[in-house]
């Protein structure tokens, strides 16, 4: 029986198609090994700071070989508290850098720098003072000594929003240690989380944290970034250069101990593996690598930062974010291929579509991930953040009173709480309208964090009614705490309420032993019933 032509014609293409990938298989080998051997191609990054865990999946990426795969020669330059990486990239001394949020101000400023992968999805900046004889919050910061390192362009934010003013600081530049705050040479460092409070806490020194966050300030933290010119010129080496990276910080998280002992061997033998342990742990906790991929960033929250950004009068208030954000490209270089193969045009015509198929559901699939994510986080806030106020609301606010409550048995530490109503709320929202009320509520809001530590947890229970954590703070220290609170709203008012219709109620009670959260909550809330029958605007023990 004779063969029909297309059964023949599909046998004869298979035939041909078994042969090529054979001859692949067998000729891939030979072309990565001339690959390794002299066609690397030599790109520098700049580190933003000095060698330390910060740096471990670059680290492990050139270790492993990763970047050799990708066909790059890679030379790391140890930064700095004065380095400035943005610089040295633009100006060509680098090709490649780590920089921080403060990269979309560079670019608003002229220089063209391209923000490729984030790796910490929350930034670690903070200002940390000492509590023995350091100012006690950030609005007592005028008037001290201010250590600041190059580019901290978020704590600048943080100043100002806290209204702060920089020229009332005495401005130092930073000298990479916390050794000026212990010896009292400075009163605030800038500093990461992730390193310098372990070296207070080695030191002996009682420290304070100053957080953006308490400002309402969650920025992205460090950030790997390139040149505009670099990705115009250079795309197939920046792609390369942004996966063999974050192939390497993925495998620094999942085997700590073993980028630790590269760093002591090779790039820091002077420094302590409990403070790379420490480090370690801090960065995967701002990384949140169980919970997002490596090195994403989303649009949306590049937004966000650059509102912050122009609310501190940093940057305008239309910042154009294209050509900043680095777009991924998935296709694949086939180069050698078609030079191995150029007489199978027509076979590997075939195959790259069937690729090209894959790779569009690929790309739909991973940008469903995307959203999937971006959704997920956005119903967590709503679930745990008041919209209007920015406080925890109810929820999260009992959640973290019952952890403070199981730390302070643990510890034997004191813990109270203040509960507070805004007085003659309601006649607020029927005489000015409830716009007025929501202004009056966030106005509320601000004055109470003034009045209270960073390190205090205030929450919105309902309404017009608060609550407020006092961590470590026994009776009298809750009165007084309280007391700071009710005169800092007394008088406070909005551009449509009178100052004087402005008050609140505050009842305060600290944990007694044997006591839980609700019987805490309950002796706190008839303290404030109390208040509100003596006259309101007054603070009461319960």
């Amino acid at each position: 029986m004779p063969i029909p032509k297309h059964a023949f014609l599909l046998t004869v293409a298979g035939r041909i198609l078994a042969l090529l990938l054979c001859t692949l298989f067998w000729v891939s080998p030979v072309l990565a090994q001339a690959a390794g051997e002299g066609l690397l191609t030599p790109v520098r990054l700049q580190l933003k700071w000095t060698h330390q865990f910060q740096g471990a999946g670059f680290y492990i990426a050139l270790e492993k070989g990763y970047y050799r795969e990708a066909g790059l020669d890679v030379r790391i330059l140890e930064g700095g508290p004065t380095m400035d990486a943005a610089q040295r990239v633009t100006n060509g001394e680098a090709d490649f850098g780590v920089g921080s949020a403060g990269l979309l101000v560079e670019r608003v400023k002229g220089r063209p720098v391209v923000a490729m992968a984030v790796l910490l999805q929350h930034s670690p900046f903070v200002l940390l003072t000492r509590t023995d004889i350091g100012p006690p919050h950030v609005h007592a910061l005028p008037g001290h000594r201010l250590m600041l390192e190059t580019h901290a362009e978020e704590l600048l934010a943080y100043l100002a929003v806290e209204r702060v003013p920089k020229d009332k600081l005495t401005v130092l530049p930073h000298s990479g240690s916390v050794e000026a705050l212990i010896k009292g040479e400075v009163d605030a460092i800038t500093a990461y989380t992730t390193s310098e409070p372990y070296d207070l806490r080695v030191a002996g020194i009682p420290y304070q944290v100053f957080s953006p966050r308490a400002a309402g300030i969650d920025f992205y933290g460090d950030t790997i970034f390139t040149s505009e010119r670099m990705v115009r010129e250079n795309p197939a080496v920046v792609e390369a250069f942004r996966r063999a990276s974050l192939r390497g910080w993925r495998e620094a998280l999942s085997n700590p101990d073993a980028a630790i002992d590269l760093i002591l061997r090779t790039y820091a033998p002077g420094l302590e593996r409990q403070r790379l342990l420490f480090e370690a742990d801090e960065m995967a906790r701002l990384m949140m690598a169980d919970m997002v991929e490596v090195g994403y960033m989303h649009e949306g929250r590049w937004r966000h930062i650059a509102q912050g950004f122009a609310a501190a009068g940093l940057v305008p208030g239309d910042v154009d974010l294209r050509g900043f954000l680095y777009i991924p490209d998935h296709q694949p270089d086939l180069t050698w291929f078609y030079a191995a193969f150029a007489a199978l045009a027509c076979i590997t015509l075939a195959v790259s579509l069937v690729t090209a198929r894959f790779r569009k559901l690929n790309q739909r699939l991973q940008a469903e991930v995307a959203e999937r994510t971006r959704l997920e986080a956005h119903f967590r806030e709503l679930a745990t953040v008041d919209a209007l106020t920015g406080l925890p609301n109810r929820r999260a606010f009992l959640d973290k009173a019952q952890a403070e409550l199981a730390r302070s048995r643990l510890t034997g530490t004191p813990l109270s709480l203040l509960m507070l109503d805004i007085d003659h709320f309601k006649s607020i929202n029927d005489r000015f309208g409830h716009a007025a009320g929501d202004a009056s509520l966030i106005a509320f809001r601000s004055a109470c964090r003034q009045a209270l530590r960073d390190q205090d947890v205030m929450g919105r229970i309902g309404g017009e009614e608060f609550a407020v954590l006092l961590g470590d703070t026994g009776i009298a220290g809750a009165l007084a705490a309280a007391e700071r609170l009710r005169a800092s709203v007394e008088g406070m008012g909005t551009d449509v309420v009178d100052p004087c219709l402005l008050t609140v109620s505050v009842g305060v009670a600290m944990l007694t032993e044997g006591e839980g959260l609700d019987q805490l909550l309950n002796r706190a809330d008839r303290a404030l019933y109390t208040a509100k029958m003596e006259g309101r605007n007054r603070v009461v023990m319960g």
